[in-house]
Formats: C-alpha cells, sequence, structure tokens
C-alpha cells in the first residue's frame, strides 16, 4: 500500500488536475471508502435570520430545497469542509426559501423553481408568438426571441408516491430509461439512509464505475451534438461513432440497455457479471486510447465569435446562480459532488478538471467536458481491474429513521434526492436535477436570434 499513500503527497508534481496517477502501485486504498454523512435538524422556532447567517459564514453551500405535504419545506446545504450534508425542515408550514436567499444567491432559483418567478404575467404583443422548447416559454417577435421563461419542472417523483420502498427504484428506471444513472443513484442513496442500509464497499465501488461509463457517454454525446452545430460533421461523426463503440462493449457485458436493473437499493444486483469483465476491460482500454487522440481534434473546435461575446457577460451571474456540473465549472465555480464526498475518487486518486484560463465560456465547457470523458473512462478502468472481494447487496437495514437523503455527480451536475417512506412505502420523494438549475442560464437567449438558440441552448446541456 505504500505506492497508494504516496499519491496524497505526488498529487501536485505528479498528476495533472482532472487525470488519473497512472504510474503502476499496489493497489487502490480502499480504506479511504468512508459513507457520505447527513445531519438532521428539525427547525423549533427562534430566529431563523441568525441560523441561516451561521450556515453561511461556514462555507455552506444550498444544493436543494423541496416541499414535502404535511411535513413543511426542508432545506438541504452541503459542507464542502466536513463532508457532510445539513438537512433544516421549517415547521409548522413555514417556509425559509425567502429569508435564505439574504445569504444564499441559489435560494433565488429555488423559489423560482418552487413557487414560480415574481413577474408570471406573460402578455405578448398580439403579432409575437410563444414557443416551448426544452423547458422553456419563449417569446418571439421578428424572428427574435424577447422574453424567456421556465415553462415546467419535470417531476419524475409523480409516479413514486405510494410505491414499496423495493419496488421504487424499479419504477423509477422505468420511466426514465436508462439515460438517468446518476438520478437512479441519488434515489438508491436516499432509500438506503431512510431504511438503514449499509452498502457493501464493493457495491459502492462499482456504482461508481456505472456512474462514470455513463458520464463518457453523456460528454461523448455532448461534444458531438456541440461538432454536428459548428458544422464539424467529421469530427462529430468520430465522437458518436467512439460512444456507440462504448455502448455496444457495456451492452455486450451487462445486457440491453446497459446498466439496466443492476443498482438497487442495498447495492448492485448479486448477478452482476464481474467476473465476465475481462473482455470489455480490453475494449474500454482501446476506447479510452482512441478518445485521447481524438480528443485533441475536439478540443481545436471553437464557437463562433459572436456566441462568446454574448456569453461574456454571463460569468458574472455565476455566483448569484445555482448552476451545478461543467457550467458552474466553466465559469469558475467549484462544484462537484465527487470533491465534496470523495469516497472511491479519493481511493482512485482522482482530482477535478480545472476549466482552461483565457477562452471562452464555451471554449472552457468543451475542455472540461473533453477532460472529464478522459478521466471517467480511467476511472472505470482502475475499479474494474482491482474490484473488492465483498458482498455486492445488503437486503436488510437497521436503525434507518424513515427519512433519507441521496446526492451524486452526474454528467450535467450533482443531482439530489429527498426520500419520506411511511409504512415502507414512499410518502413523499423530491429531487434537484441539474438540467431545471442550469436552465437559468437560459436568460442569456433574450434578444437573440432564434437561429442562435442552438448554440446557446449547449450551456444547459438541452
Amino acid at each position: 500500500m505504500a505506492a497508494a499513500k504516496n499519491v496524497e503527497r505526488d498529487r501536485g508534481s505528479r498528476m495533472p488536475r482532472g487525470q488519473l496517477d497512472l504510474l503502476p502501485r499496489e493497489g487502490m486504498d480502499w480504506s479511504r471508502l468512508e459513507p457520505a454523512r447527513r445531519v438532521w435538524l428539525e427547525d423549533v422556532g427562534g430566529d431563523h435570520r441568525a441560523r441561516l447567517e451561521f450556515l453561511a459564514d461556514q462555507g455552506l453551500r444550498l444544493v436543494m430545497a423541496d416541499l414535502c405535504p404535511g411535513r413543511g419545506e426542508t432545506l438541504h446545504f452541503s459542507h464542502p469542509r466536513d463532508n457532510e450534508t445539513l438537512h433544516l425542515r421549517a415547521g409548522g408550514g413555514k417556509s425559509l426559501l425567502p429569508e435564505a436567499a439574504r445569504y444564499f444567491p441559489a435560494a433565488s432559483r429555488w423559489v423560482e423553481l418552487l413557487y414560480g418567478g415574481e413577474d408570471q404575467r406573460w402578455d405578448a404583443p398580439g403579432h409575437a408568438y410563444s414557443l416551448v422548447r426544452a423547458g422553456l416559454l419563449l417569446e418571439v417577435e421578428g424572428g427574435y426571441i424577447r422574453r424567456v421563461r421556465d415553462a415546467w419542472r419535470d417531476c419524475p417523483q409523480g409516479a413514486l408516491l405510494g410505491a414499496r420502498a423495493g419496488q421504487a427504484s424499479v419504477i423509477l428506471e422505468r420511466e426514465t430509461g436508462d439515460e438517468g444513472a446518476a438520478l437512479h443513484l441519488s434515489f438508491a442513496q436516499a432509500l438506503e439512509e431512510a431504511r438503514g442500509m449499509k452498502v457493501p464497499e464493493a457495491a459502492v465501488a462499482l456504482r461508481t464505475a456505472l456512474l462514470e461509463l455513463a458520464r463518457a457517454q453523456a460528454h461523448l454525446a455532448w461534444i458531438s451534438e456541440f461538432a454536428s452545430i459548428l458544422g464539424k460533421r467529421r469530427a462529430a461523426a468520430a465522437c458518436d461513432g467512439l460512444r456507440l463503440d462504448l455502448v455496444a462493449a457495456l451492452e455486450e457485458w451487462q445486457g440491453r440497455p446497459p446498466g439496466a436493473g443492476w443498482a438497487m437499493p442495498g447495492g448492485i444486483r448479486e448477478d452482476f457479471p464481474v467476473g465476465e469483465k475481462a473482455a470489455v476491460m480490453r475494449k474500454l482500454t482501446g476506447i479510452a486510447a482512441a478518445w485521447k487522440e481524438l480528443s485533441r481534434r475536439a478540443a481545436s473546435l471553437t464557437a463562433p465569435g459572436w456566441a462568446e461575446r454574448r456569453l461574456r457577460g454571463l460569468g458574472v451571474e455565476a455566483e448569484g446562480s445555482a448552476w451545478v456540473g461543467p457550467l458552474a465549472r466553466a465559469a469558475g465555480l467549484e462544484r462537484d459532488a465527487r470533491r465534496e464526498e470523495p469516497g472511491v475518487y479519493e481511493a482512485a486518486g482522482w482530482e477535478s478538471p480545472a476549466p482552461p484560463e483565457g477562452t471562452g465560456m464555451l471554449r472552457r465547457l468543451l475542455a472540461i467536458r473533453a477532460g472529464e470523458a478522459a478521466s471517467s473512462l480511467e476511472l472505470a478502468q482502475r475499479v474494474l481491474a482491482e474490484p473488492l472481494e465483498a458482498p455486492l447487496l445488503t437486503k436488510r437495514g437497521r436503525g434507518g429513521k424513515g427519512e433519507g437523503f441521496g446526492r451524486c455527480e452526474g454528467p450535467d451536475g450533482e443531482v439530489c434526492c429527498h426520500v419520506l417512506l411511511d409504512k415502507g412505502r414512499v410518502n413523499c420523494a423530491a429531487f434537484s436535477l441539474p438540467r431545471e438549475l442550469n436552465r437559468s442560464a437560459a436568460r442569456v437567449l433574450a434578444g437573440c436570434r432564434l437561429d442562435e438558440a442552438a448554440v446557446l441552448s449547449l450551456l444547459w446541456g438541452s
């Protein structure tokens, strides 16, 4: 384990940011795997302003707010310094969000999502028309976008209410398809805390590998779309071809669709084909090598000058927004659940990539996604090369209080889930989805030509 211990010491000198230390070593330091810590507080009155101000002074970040019928509003905070989350519920049906907006800029976005914006009127003139696109309502006049507003919220929780905890995860996966790896994982984590289930370390590691492979697919798809919109058809086809190679390799190993049904509350299904990983490992090695070459072409892609100029002023809104994921990191914000709740990532010696300096917003976003695609493939290979020999699933819990929180970093940003159980059934489920939070960047569309929306909407992944 000596080489593993040297990773921390050598990070600054030998490991580029966002990449894994590829020097040979004896093995991953699995002793660094620590469960996420959750601290639950029930608000029983007192000075809300002082309490929220104290949390802000301690460096906490608001990651989610939700309304559970009969239980009141709950605010969920990340405490990066202590690798924990803190959860504060307002009793008596009170709302803490308006007060929280004084100290946590992200609260304003949650007010919009939960209660609607201040101006709900939509008095478009007779010669204008409304267009619904990617969760947005656009007022269009003379080929220009005049106003932008959220049109709807995604509500995956609707199908879960009243479902038995053991079946809810299956329902969620059926409703959202195989693109929601982070959504499914955060929900499973919330159920596990609610039921007092301790997930085996081997399952935690395999879940991380599956999530990273899903991240690599998502980033390759985004880069392909970026190239296609810019008219770089050969680059787009090459990226999409590599993504399809990855999908095919995983389908051959895990079944169709890849990863479907493997992650579940308590860990990973016990019949997961761990012992049949040799073939997919060889293919992942080839795909990672191919992407190393192809990423150089991808990195040379340049967004139109007009797009970068229009986005130039958007970065000043970053601190006052709730952006997460690659968009937040492109704007200079250090927001990454993999750093704040490291687990397997720390055991692997992983660090999140830093965006290049002196470039435009879209160029930084491209560089971050390209770097993460590479590091995701590498991390998945490392986990699969050194799997833990331990049970993959625990079927029973102990000491659960019927309430839980899950959180993980998806391809577009952190996904959070808050669950309440009542007699073994889902009484309340709420999610924080990156596409909803990052959609606040769509304000940049106001004043743009309608045909410019395709390029600019790459910011929030739509």
